[in-house]
Formats: structure tokens, C-alpha cells, sequence
């Protein structure tokens, strides 16, 4: 992997200094090569939170909505539509963390797919996966990342036709909470190496 694509948990603790110091340190480190999320909150907006971040000084190369660990974006169309005004004005492209819960779930993010089209959605995990692969069909501004996708849910996208509308990922190194006796580096090769057999290639 030449590229990493990367957001912070400390988002979710709402420590907003913590973050940027995180992604000055991998902006260090990697340079071009690191492209950092930012992972937008309903407090973030409603405090100082995101002036903070926008004048952090990361450029901020894409955005996160986690609708799982903060539901309030599925109850409160209204912040949900000042968060999606603000990512169109960015034109950054919108990673959504998909699941089973009822705030998170694929088809939930249906309607912000087809009434924003300008912009590019990545739905994370790709969950359920029916529902995905019906966006991914319906709708050309949609993207999955395999973090955490079983193989039968790839070898599936593959013969649909689908395996070129997939980014690889890991959700690294949350990782760590399932696989404990896995190393992280570990981890990723493994994940890359079932990623290149079924889809392939290098992105």
C-alpha cells in the first residue's frame, strides 16, 4: 500500500485538540501518502469544535459520519442537512459507516445519495450487504471500503461485476478489539491478500 486513508477515534471522545495533534503526526510521517478524514459530529458542529478543525491547519481531505455511534444524524434532519451542505461545499467525498442498526444501515443513506449527487459516497463495511450492492446499482456516486467484509460478501460483488466500485480497507486498528493475539501488520496483509485474490490488483 503506497496511500492511507485515515480518521481518528479520539472523535468520538470529542477531543478535538487530540485529533489534530494525531494527524500532524501522520502528516509527518507520511506526508502525501496519509489523506485525512474528518470525522464530523453533531457536537462538533454545535460547539467550537469545528472552527477549531477547519483552522487547524489539516487539510481535511474527506469527511466521516458515523451514524451508529451518533445517531442524533438519523433523528435531526436538520443538523443532518447543515453537515451535508457544508460536505458539498467542501467537495470532499462522504465515508458513512453502514451496520445493521436501524440508524445505519445501507438503504438509510439512499435518499442523501440521490438528492446529493454531486457528491461521492463511500459506505464503510458495506452493510447489509443487499442493500448495498442495490445503491452501488441504482446509483453511480456510490463506493463501498471492504473493512471488516467477509470474503463471501467480496467473491459476491466480484461476480456481480461490482469488484471495481470496492476500496480496499481495515478499520485498523480497531482491529485490535477483535483479533487480540493478531498483530496489526499482520492483519492488514492478511486482509490485502484475501482483497487481491478476490478483487485484485493494487488501488
Amino acid at each position: 500500500m503506497d496511500e492511507i486513508v485515515v480518521s481518528s477515534t479520539s472523535t468520538c471522545a470529542e477531543r478535538y485538540k487530540q485529533v489534530v495533534r494525531e494527524m500532524r503526526e501522520l502528516k509527518r510521517l507520511g506526508g502525501r501518502c496519509v489523506h485525512p478524514l474528518l470525522w464530523l459530529t453533531p457536537r462538533m458542529l454545535r460547539t467550537w469544535g469545528l472552527k477549531y478543525m477547519l483552522r487547524s491547519g489539516v487539510e481535511w481531505e474527506g469527511v466521516k459520519m458515523h451514524w451508529g455511534a451518533q445517531r442524533e444524524w438519523f433523528y435531526n434532519r436538520r443538523l443532518r442537512r447543515v453537515a451535508l451542505d457544508l460536505v458539498e461545499q467542501w467537495q470532499v467525498p462522504l465515508v458513512l459507516h453502514t451496520g445493521e442498526g436501524r440508524e445505519c444501515h445501507a438503504a438509510v443513506f439512499e435518499e442523501l445519495v440521490r438528492e446529493r449527487s454531486s457528491l461521492t459516497f463511500i459506505l464503510a463495511h458495506g452493510r447489509p450487504l443487499d442493500e448495498s450492492i442495490a445503491l452501488l446499482e441504482r446509483y453511480e456516486n456510490v463506493w463501498l471500503d471492504c473493512a471488516f467484509m467477509p470474503r463471501d460478501d467480496l467473491q459476491r460483488l466480484a461476480r456481480l461485476g461490482l469488484g471495481g466500485r470496492v476500496r480496499f480497507g481495515t478499520d485498523a486498528p480497531i482491529n485490535e478489539v477483535f483479533f487480540e493475539n493478531l498483530p496489526t501488520q499482520d492483519y492488514i496483509r492478511r486482509c490485502f491478500a484475501q482483497f487481491a485474490e478476490v478483487i485484485g490488483g493494487r488501488q
